[in-house]
């Protein structure tokens, strides 16, 4: 049972679907994981750090506005987290989730 959300600008509507969710792995790592098929990558959290710093590894940005991390799969797709869930999730290790969305 999946949910969108519309982003609401002065631009065109940008509409965003949940595919999965991002969880804490082992060892200070985020598991990737889509809905119906599992775990699709693994993210170090020191990446993630390096990014909320400024510098952007291989695979990660930062929106424009900062409220969303962009993660490129190993296929070229790209999800997007909200930036607020994944502080939420380093904050509270191992206990929180942040969905996982794709641009429609």
């Amino acid at each position: 049972m999946g949910f969108t959300v519309t982003s609401v600008k002065e631009t065109p509507p940008v509409r965003y679907e949940k595919v999965g969710r991002l969880i804490p792995g082992d060892g200070d790592t985020f598991r990737m994981m889509l809905d119906g098929t599992g775990e699709i990558g693994v993210i170090p959290m020191a990446d993630i750090l390096l990014l909320f710093g400024g510098i952007a590894p291989d695979g990660l940005s930062l929106s424009e506005s900062g409220n969303r991390v962009i993660v490129t799969g190993a296929s070229g797709e790209e999800y997007v987290v909200l930036t607020r869930q994944v502080r939420g999730m380093i904050r509270d290790w191992p206990k929180k989730k942040a969905a996982l969305f794709i641009e429609k």
